[in-house]
């Protein structure tokens, strides 16, 4: 198969589940779509909920992946997958993680382990954006990679900040690589891949961006990153879900000592590590030592 990954997320009514879910079963990698077809078969016996497609669906989804990894390629975007050795290790072990990542510009800053998600809300004031652009510089000297949404606010802030110390960033969009979100920071996600970043998507060419992709979107920002930091936030923000999925991951939490109520509610739960106006990173990268430390144990044993 061309991309067995790509096909079955392009065939009719078949999602990322029922395709992890495919590809924990599968003993051999199917030679065609026939085989494909056998797999459903054998899936439906022990999960009546799957659905098993027609031969000419399969057909189609074949078709339908090459176009989609030519027509990428036109654009420079290149993809990997789940089943690759070269997939995010970061990534591979969250909950519902991503199965394929399509991503623009240097990999190299993807597959780094040492990148720190820096987040926070669009409506930010102006100490939160001089926060975000602050802790966005400040990391990227200790030679970590920068990890946001490329959103407006915050995180637009957090990747000039790296940006403007040489530092390498990444942008995880909630949409196909085709398009920029928002368009106001297009020049920003040209300045990302002209400075060895990256940005970085599970979706692929000609996909809009809807309400539910932007929290799909935050679990791989969380899931990337051995740590992710509040700059400044509400709790009826979406860095809310990001928080969540950082907690639900087991990685490092971090947040500034803000009044906004997601950083208060961070620090009053004693959920996070505090950064005070110094900035003082050292309890940080404490924390991502023993992670660091602790991981390569559990590999090794």
């Amino acid at each position: 198969m061309d991309n067995l990954v790509l096909t079955l997320l392009s065939i009719n009514k078949v999602g990322r589940k029922t395709a992890t879910y495919f590809i924990e079963k599968m003993q051999d990698m199917p030679k065609n779509e026939a085989d494909i077809i056998d797999m459903f078969i054998n899936m439906k016996i022990n999960n009546n909920r799957i659905i098993v497609p027609k031969l000419d669906d399969v057909k189609v989804a074949r078709e339908k992946s090459q176009d989609t990894i030519i027509e990428s390629k036109n654009q420079n975007i290149n993809m990997v997958d789940i089943l690759s050795d070269n997939f995010p290790s970061n990534l591979k072990n969250i909950p519902n993680t991503p199965v394929i990542l399509f991503y623009k510009g240097n990999y190299e800053s993807i597959i780094n382990k040492d990148c720190i998600a820096v987040i926070g809300s669009r409506n930010a004031d102006k100490k939160g954006l001089e926060s975000s652009y602050r802790l966005g510089s400040i990391l990227s000297k200790e030679n970590y990679s920068i990890v946001s949404g490329l959103a407006l606010g915050c995180d637009e802030m957090a990747h000039k900040g790296c940006l403007d110390v040489g530092g390498n960033t990444i942008a995880v969009m909630p949409c196909g690589l085709d398009n920029v979100y928002p368009r106001e920071n297009y020049n920003l996600a040209e300045n990302i891949l002209n400075n060895k970043g990256c940005l970085v998507s599970e979706y692929p060419i000609g996909y809009k961006s809807f309400k539910n992709s932007f929290v799909e979107r935050d679990r791989i920002q969380s899931g990337l990153s051995l740590a992710t930091i509040v700059a400044q936030s509400d709790i009826n923000s979406g860095t809310m879900h990001t928080v969540n999925f950082t907690l639900e991951q087991n990685r490092i939490l971090g947040c500034l000592d803000m009044r906004s109520s997601l950083n208060r509610k961070i620090i009053d739960e004693n959920k996070g590590i505090i950064i005070g106006s110094n900035y003082d990173i050292s309890e940080i990268n404490k924390k991502i030592k023993e992670y660091k430390s602790g991981y390569r144990r559990k590999t090794i044993n």
